[in-house]
């Protein structure tokens, strides 16, 4: 199978793709399969001319034979072994006499060669998914890696008559707010977020590189955690639409990187009505339930429901509607009742510090954690529950994925508890949700197929 794209890494590569022929031929092959012949004809060169440079370029897995379907065992056909090759250029995307940067070359792969349009899906979430009309102002918190989103959502907005604010916060800017700012800059920073809050009627949080920057000055945290404080009464209080996304773009030139960033956009071109209906359906067969019994293996977990929200990947007015909606959208979230989680849960993996947790396995008692251990990466458990507070044993939340338009396959892990069926444990804050769990470092477990059986609620005499 042709790939989308190619790096040219080898000095020999290099070389070769500097015969004027050969690299001709690359781009005709690109295009379509052709024999030695064809070639030959259409470049006007003998046959074993072409022939002995089409041996060299399959000797640097530029080109291949094709499978027998074009050949039909008479003749050898040859194609490209990508659709795009990249070193400072890209070959086979139009680039207009102008060099392409990274995003640029991913770009035009996902519209030219999977038909994504990311107009139309910025333009979808505006619409559908936070629901804006002309008037409106929207407040978008995001870093380098989303910023391609940013950029059309921007763009999809301006033509609407919304009105846009933008803070823009990548790693560096973090690294340097939590280090280098002093306490007054660093309240600063906070009080404005806070003064374009108040005036938004959307606030989209993009900036998912927070999660791999760790605040560690204590004076810091105790001020960050009033000035978010702050924020949570400021949306309260204004009613404001909270939408967050957990995936991260990239901008790496590497097949896995383009895949998943595929897989990232497809999940975002959803019909977020039928994914609405769809999910607030099954919250309400489960709101006709109260206890809960999690099988993930020999681990079994218990615990009583507070309360259950859809999280539809937009905004309604239905009774079940999640306050705070994390993109793409499809997921049941389940608050415990405070004290009511007992038993233990194990997982393929957990997610800390944006660093991966092989085989944790969990022992809860009264909704805390009591006793964990981990394949690899046992030591950032307890640095989260010592980084998280009071409240930093306490889970917060229990989310079961309903989106069945992404797969439980080799996808971008902050997708998944999106996919239906996926269970997602949480520690951190659910205040915002209605709980009383109030962690101050959030992280997640993840279990895929568990057995889940729920009980009826008691009805009172």
């Amino acid at each position: 199978m042709i790939r989308n794209l190619q790096l040219i890494t080898s000095h020999s590569q290099m070389k070769e793709l500097g015969s004027s022929l050969k690299f001709n031929i690359l781009k005709e092959l690109i295009k379509a399969p052709a024999t030695c012949q064809q070639l030959s004809d259409l470049f006007d060169h003998s046959k074993q001319k072409v022939h002995y440079n089409l041996t060299q370029m399959v000797a640097e897995d530029l080109i291949e034979i094709a499978d027998s379907v074009y050949n039909n065992n008479r003749e050898v056909y040859y194609r490209a072994t990508a659709k795009s090759y990249v070193l400072d250029f890209a070959i086979g995307l139009e680039t207009n006499g102008r060099v392409l940067d990274s995003r640029a070359i991913i770009g035009g792969i996902l519209e030219q060669e999977h038909s994504v349009s990311l107009s139309k899906i910025a333009a979808k979430l505006i619409d559908q998914s936070f629901g804006m009309i002309k008037g409106e102002r929207l407040l978008i918190v995001s870093g380098k890696f989303n910023f391609p989103l940013v950029e059309k959502l921007l763009q999809e907005a301006g033509s609407r008559g919304i009105n846009t604010s933008l803070i823009y916060q990548d790693k560096e800017h973090l690294r340097a707010k939590y280090e280098d700012y002093s306490l007054s800059a660093f309240k600063a920073d906070y009080e404005e977020m806070n003064r374009l809050l108040k005036i938004s009627d959307v606030y989209l949080n993009l900036n998912g590189e927070s999660r791999s920057v760790q605040l560690l000055d204590p004076e810091k945290i105790i001020l960050r955690n009033r000035q978010l404080e702050k924020s949570r009464k400021i949306i309260q209080e204004k009613h404001i639409r909270v939408a967050m996304m957990p995936g991260l773009l990239h901008d790496t030139l590497t097949e896995k990187a383009i895949e998943s960033e595929l897989q990232f956009w497809q999940a975002l071109d959803i019909d977020y009505p039928r994914l609405c209906k769809h999910t607030i359906g099954i919250c309400k067969e489960y709101s006709a339930k109260e206890t809960l019994e999690i099988a993930t293996g020999e681990a079994i977990l218990h615990f009583e429901a507070q309360r259950f929200l859809a999280e539809c990947g937009s905004f309604g007015s239905n009774e079940f509607q999640s306050p705070v909606i994390n993109l793409p959208g499809g997921e049941i979230l389940i608050i415990p009742k405070p004290d009511s989680m007992n038993g233990s849960i194990c997982a393929d993996r957990a997610f800390v510090f944006g660093e991966e947790i092989l085989k944790p396995h969990i022992e809860i008692r009264n909704s805390k954690i009591i006793s964990f251990t981990a394949q690899k990466g046992e030591q950032l458990i307890a640095k989260a529950i010592a980084d998280g507070g009071e409240d930093g044993d306490k889970v917060a939340l229990i989310g079961l994925g309903t989106n069945d338009s992404i797969s439980q396959g080799d996808i971008d892990n902050a997708l998944k508890h999106k996919s239906s069926g996926f269970l997602t444990v949480f520690w951190g804050d659910n205040r915002s949700l209605g709980g009383s769990v109030a962690g101050t470092q959030e992280w997640f477990l993840q279990v895929e197929n568990p057995i889940i059986n729920f009980q009826k609620k008691k009805r009172t005499p």
